[in-house]
């Protein structure tokens, strides 16, 4: 029978919030993405908190706060135990992004739902794979077996395949249908004939319907204004802040606008700021090989490693641009502007315009982010600007121009500011008073040792550790036992007697061969020393190793000042030029549509997307010919039982039932269609036997069995001296009189004049079926 599945959409469903679904699979339940927002809101959890305990593996799809931001958070504080799967390049960036965003809310607030150890030990569990690596699960997911595929939009982005039994489910959102700069297009965009073979009519697809009612213009206009709008603010003595993530989307910009920089020569300071910047930078070193053929063919040729940057600097303070006065492109977390060094540099440099008025600063956007944050509001006052010019009469460019943004809003600003004065008298009091103690504590322990040893134990006879804590030693009684000295023990029968407590044993200094024993050398590596042999470990293309700084922290060096957090209101003035160009690298409404219907899945749910787009999307597809009519949108929360309506019995073959069948090959399968009476024996398994000589066994027209790749069918055609050229999408003319077409729902269809050139076609056609 097959498996009974249900799926519950947890948080992004009919809106554009984080991603976290649950899918049901008899009594196996999945989680896909662990999405969380930047403002770390426990209330946006409530749904989750109630299934965390329950889940028993969990797929992450990109390195993103909206895919796994609430996964350290999980694992830490809501009880999660279950395994965790995703690629390399996921477990690596996304360490970094929540490295990342972690301090950027330390900065500002008092921050404790989830520290750097928590990030450290949840992504240390994660089990990383490799594209087209199929994976059996283990345990309860007995029976399941999962498979990455290329998503595009972030290195390690994925495309996820669950399969049991009869039943494939795909799991595909934030796919992205072209080449950019760094990566390859999506496998769901693969040529047609190649690529989709493995992915084609899944039982269920999970898709989104993000950029559903976009139209994007052409790659080559938006880099364009891009450059152009870049060109301009430094000309005019401004500079450029471009919020974005911290690990993912960055690289495609920072790669490009580095070779724009090389190609230009231009003296502007170009600038990478996040908290990670240094160890993102050297992570994209090692994973080209994720990037696709592109560029490990330029590492080969060059043999220059294309994230090695030649203008873009790495920073990571705000006191690090003073060393960059005057114009400068800085690219700074968190694209959303409601954290982050983008939201700082955003307030330092629309207040500052309130006194400079020969430069104005520009602000571009390359990401809608998400509704209710800062940079989406920005975006929608350009997005409404842009409109109300061309409802006057202008005519809608390709690319909307920017605009001279000039307003004011109240926002709350959060800092961390030194203590002064009482507060700083105080701080001191309580810091000399801890001191005092300390060392009261401290000297009562080095009398303790005077009279206790005099010189650190080695492992006792008891397997006790190197390192006692003395006093827990000392503040605890134990039950002495002291072996009577008269009694005679041991191999030889030689008397033997136990010290008495507090005797220690010396410590052996030196080893057998006379070399001095250093613990130190015996110790094993912090979690930040393993994290950079990552990067120093990899080796890629021709044996030359990647360099890495290893005295490099991950992280800035903890400031010792004291400090407190303050939080107040603010009437921010706003003056710059505003813009937005679309580099979210997601695939657009017409894309979305094409591919949707080359997969041509038997259900389809539609999440993660505007109520408009969502909407638009299902109208669309329900419209289509060929296409499903059981296309779902739930809501929050709303459960869908999306079990397939197939059954599958299990059976026994009598000998003679087997003898009697007529075996057709494909490709490494024999098929036969069997005919026959069940039996119910004693037994709980029934048998399928002959049908008997009164059983009226009724006539069934023959089954072709197979799915012909057109690409591969026209080889064969090509082989045989027929003419085959694609016109059109799945569509193959033959001998310019003969047409193959393959319709959405799989099924292939012939037309053509009756001729020697239509029947051999058709012949040839059969030919790569098992007809039964």
């Amino acid at each position: 029978m097959s498996s009974y599945l249900k799926f519950t959409p947890i948080s992004g469903a009919k809106n554009s919030d984080p991603l976290c679904y649950l899918l049901e699979i008899d009594e196996v339940k999945l989680l896909l993405d662990c999405g969380w927002s930047d403002k770390f809101d426990v209330e946006d959890l409530q749904h989750f908190k109630r299934i965390a305990k329950q889940v028993d593996a969990l797929l992450i799809s990109h390195a993103d706060v909206q895919h796994l931001g609430a996964y350290p958070y999980a694992r830490g504080h809501l009880g999660m135990s279950c395994p965790v799967f995703a690629t390399i390049p996921i477990v690596n960036m996304g360490r970094m992004c929540m490295y990342d965003i972690h301090q950027s809310k330390v900065n500002e607030e008092d921050f404790n739902l989830f520290s750097l150890e928590d990030v450290d030990q949840a992504f240390d569990r994660i089990i990383s794979l490799r594209y087209s690596q199929p994976t059996a699960l283990q345990g309860k997911c007995a029976g399941i077996t999962i498979t990455a595929y290329s998503a595009a939009h972030t290195v390690g982005g994925t495309v996820w395949k669950i399969k049991k039994d009869t039943d494939e489910i795909l799991y595909a959102v934030d796919y992205n249908h072209s080449r950019e700069q760094h990566l390859e297009r999506s496998i769901l965009n693969a040529a047609a004939g190649q690529g989709l073979e493995s992915l084609g009519r899944p039982t269920l697809m999970i898709t989104d319907a993000n950029n559903a009612d976009v139209a994007l213009p052409k790659r080559k206009s938006r880099d364009t204004a891009l450059f152009n709008t870049m060109a301009d603010t430094l000309r005019n003595a401004g500079s450029v802040l471009l919020p974005t993530d911290s690990s993912t989307r960055v690289l495609e910009l920072a790669f490009m606008l580095d070779q724009y920089w090389a190609k230009n020569q231009f003296t502007y300071p170009l600038i990478l700021m996040t908290h990670t910047s240094y160890h993102t930078a050297h992570f994209a070193k090692v994973m080209l090989e994720w990037m696709g053929e592109e560029m490990t063919r330029k590492f080969s040729a060059s043999r220059e490693n294309p994230f090695d940057f030649k203008y873009m600097r790495l920073c990571h303070r705000l006191e690090d641009l003073e060393k960059y006065p005057g114009p400068k492109v800085v690219l700074a977390s968190n694209k959303t502007l409601e954290t982050g060094y983008g939201r700082d540099l955003f307030l330092r440099w629309m207040r500052l315009n309130q006194t400079e008025t020969d430069a104005v600063n520009t602000l571009i956007l390359t990401d809608r982010a998400q509704p209710g944050t800062l940079a989406y509001q920005l975006y929608s006052d350009w997005e409404n600007k842009n409109a109300e010019l061309e409802a006057e009469g202008g005519e809608k460019p390709e690319i909307r121009p920017p605009i001279q943004y000039n307003t004011e809003f109240e926002t709350v600003i959060h800092e961390k500011v030194p203590l002064e004065g009482e507060e700083l008298e105080e701080f001191e009091t309580k810091r000399r008073e801890l001191a005092e103690r300390e060392a009261q504590q401290a000297a009562i322990m080095a009398r303790s040792r005077v009279i206790m040893e005099e010189d650190e134990s080695d492992v006792s006879d008891t397997d006790e550790p190197d390192d006692v804590n003395l006093e827990d030693l000392l503040t605890t009684q134990f039950d002495l036992y002291v072996r009577d000295a008269g009694k005679s023990g041991g191999f030889f029968k030689q008397t033997h007697s136990y010290r008495m407590f507090p005797y220690v044993e010396r410590r052996k200094k030196f080893d057998d061969y006379g070399e001095a024993i250093v613990v130190d050398h015996y110790k094993q590596a912090s979690d930040i020393e393993q994290l950079q042999e990552i990067g120093t470990g990899a080796n890629f293309g021709g044996g030359e190793d990647v360099e890495m700084d290893l005295n490099e922290p991950i992280l800035p060096a903890r400031d010792e000042t004291p400090t407190k957090y303050i939080s107040y209101e603010e009437k921010v003035a706003i003056r710059c030029m505003l813009q937005y160009i679309d580099f979210e690298g997601l695939t657009d409404g017409r894309s979305i549509k094409q591919i949707l219907s080359r997969i041509a899945p038997r259900k389809l749910i539609i999440v993660h997307g505007t109520p408009h787009a969502t909407e638009q999307l299902s109208n669309t597809l329900s419209s289509l010919e060929h296409f499903t009519k059981d296309v779902f949108t739930p809501d929050v929360g709303e459960v869908l039982n999306v079990s397939a309506a197939t059954n599958i019995y299990r059976v026994k073959l009598t000998d003679a039932l087997v003898s009697a069948l007529q075996f057709s090959k494909l490709d490494d399968y024999e098929l036969a269609r069997v005919s026959g009476r069940i039996r119910f024996p004693d037994s709980t398994t029934p048998t399928l036997d002959l049908p008997s000589s009164q059983d009226q066994v009724p006539f069934e027209p023959p089954v072709f069995v197979g799915d012909v790749r057109l690409r591969e069918f026209r080889k064969v055609l090509q082989a045989e001296g027929i003419t085959a050229e694609f016109k059109g999408e799945l569509t193959l003319v033959c001998n310019d009189h003969v047409v193959v077409r393959k319709m959405g729902t799989g099924q292939l269809l012939i037309e053509g004049l009756l001729s020697p050139d239509y029947y051999k076609i058709r012949s040839l056609l059969y030919a790569q079926h098992a007809i039964v």
